[in-house]
């Protein structure tokens, strides 16, 4: 009975490593992780994460580089990824108004979905002005927080839970010279303008304005955002893009509520 006990909680302790291993490669996106740094992210010794990484590869869920021997996610995770129901409805409702979005501003449109305390692109749609501004793409993850949508997920959130997914992100924002007392200040000003907004944090010269979609319980599950040059997203025309993303999310919200 002892022997029989045990083993339920060391299979839902692998699981749980497991899970960590791939959120923190998934992170990495599109760039892959090395095993180090991989170790350090999860807290786990070089031997373990390598023992699980071994699985996770032969199952198809993890491939390694042969030349620069870092990680990324496999096959498997966008093959199932794909099968997700919650994440399959929100794409095909929203495919029509990010689009439409795109023709509107010429900007790029992102859909993003919150996971946990992350953030996911789901769809990007580029619009036509010259300078393409692509600093994402679909399945690549960040921490909330990280770009206007996750300002946007964040800034409607409890305090409570904000103040847990910062914690639980403290070491990764410090990736994108992020401390915790400049998000409580993003997210307050994202509160007071009423959409979340970033300018120059991953790439100069660009920034974004986003809002979130809300659930039929008043959660923020997702977000659309439009990204571009400081100058087009905050230039003259922004006043008329913001209206154009607040009627687009707003239908997509009470569209999700009562699909």
């Amino acid at each position: 009975m002892i022997g029989g006990a045990a083993e339920p909680v060391e299979g839902v302790r692998v699981i749980r490593r497991a899970t960590q291993i791939l959120s923190a490669i998934a992170r990495r996106s599109p760039t892959g992780i090395g095993l180090a740094d991989l170790s350090r992210r999860v807290g786990l010794s070089h031997p373990t994460v390598r023992r699980i990484l071994c699985c996770l590869i032969e199952e198809q869920l993890v491939v390694q580089d042969e030349a620069s021997k870092r990680y990324h996610l496999g096959s498997l995770v966008f093959e199932l990824g794909l099968c997700a129901p919650h994440q399959s409805i929100l794409v095909r409702q929203a495919q029509p108004a990010i689009e439409r979005l795109a023709v509107a501003t010429g900007d790029t449109i992102y859909l993003t979905a919150r996971s946990g305390t992350d953030a996911v692109c789901l769809s990007r749609v580029e619009g036509s002005f010259p300078i393409r501004v692509v600093t994402t793409g679909p399945g690549d993850r960040r921490p909330l927080g990280v770009g206007a949508v996750g300002l946007a997920i964040l800034a409607r959130l409890e305090e409570s839970e904000i103040t847990s997914v910062l914690r639980e992100n403290r070491e990764e924002y410090k990736r994108y010279g992020l401390t915790l007392p400049k998000l409580y200040d993003a997210i307050w000003a994202s509160r007071q303008r009423g959409y979340g907004f970033t300018d120059s944090l991953l790439t100069p010269g660009v920034a974004g304005i986003g809002l979130a979609i809300i659930s039929v319980d008043g959660a923020p599950i997702a977000g659309v955002s439009i990204a571009s040059t400081s100058e087009r997203v905050f230039g003259k025309t922004f006043e008329e893009k913001l209206a154009m993303l607040r009627t687009e999310v707003t239908a997509l919200s009470v569209g999700f509520q009562s699909a």
